[in-house]
């Protein structure tokens, strides 16, 4: 009986311990500092990029996908532990994490992202994916519109719904705008849920 309860204390203690608290104000490293302005640079040129009176379709349906994976990838690396090689291999095109499906999927399963966000990012790829095989593709095209007014996060973080004139090209780049807000955050909270090398060899 007694060694069980070793064998019991020493699983608790070794094994199915917490990550130490990160403290607010715990100043960023080199590498995290790098990382937050990198992102910031980068939501800058998202912002020039994805204006709402830019002519191409095709731009902004590329190019808020892109930003979207881009933060995802982040939110991952901050939360997963602290070994570069081993993270970028999961992450890169040919690792186990290496697609933008494969990152939303693992970010829910994580409960780092909800239901309605998982979802509608997965729908922005159905989007994205259909611009990037299809070059007569449009937001009038009515496959794409049905994707673009089924989006629901912009609805629940902004507690209204869309004017009734909105285009389906408007509530693409709303709803895009709307989970680029959510999730520009993630990243610096990641930090604070950052996962432990096991301490158990």
């Amino acid at each position: 009986m007694d060694q069980r309860r070793h064998l019991y204390n020493y699983y608790l203690e070794h094994l199915m311990h917490e990550p130490p608290k990160r403290r607010l104000g715990t100043p960023f490293s080199q590498k995290e500092a790098e990382d937050h302005l990198r992102l910031q640079r980068m939501l800058l040129e998202f912002s020039r990029l994805f204006e709402y009176d830019e002519p191409n379709d095709r731009a902004i349906a590329v190019v808020g996908p892109a930003f979207l994976d881009t933060l995802i990838t982040q939110v991952l690396t901050n939360f997963l532990v602290e070994d570069a090689k081993e993270v970028e291999k999961l992450l890169q095109p040919e690792g186990h994490l290496g697609t933008f499906g494969a990152r939303v999927s693992i970010c829910y399963c994580l409960g780092l992202i909800g239901k309605t966000v998982t979802d509608d990012l997965r729908t922005v790829a159905k989007i994205r994916n259909r611009f990037a095989h299809d070059l007569l593709a449009n937001f009038s095209d009515p496959k794409i519109s049905s994707w673009c007014n089924s989006l629901r996060w912009h609805r629940v973080s902004m507690m209204c719904e869309p004017p009734s004139d909105a285009t389906a090209r408007d509530l693409f780049q709303v709803g895009v705008n709307q989970l680029v807000c959510h999730l520009n955050a993630l990243p610096g909270l990641a930090l604070f849920h950052k996962r432990q090398i096991s301490r158990d060899g």
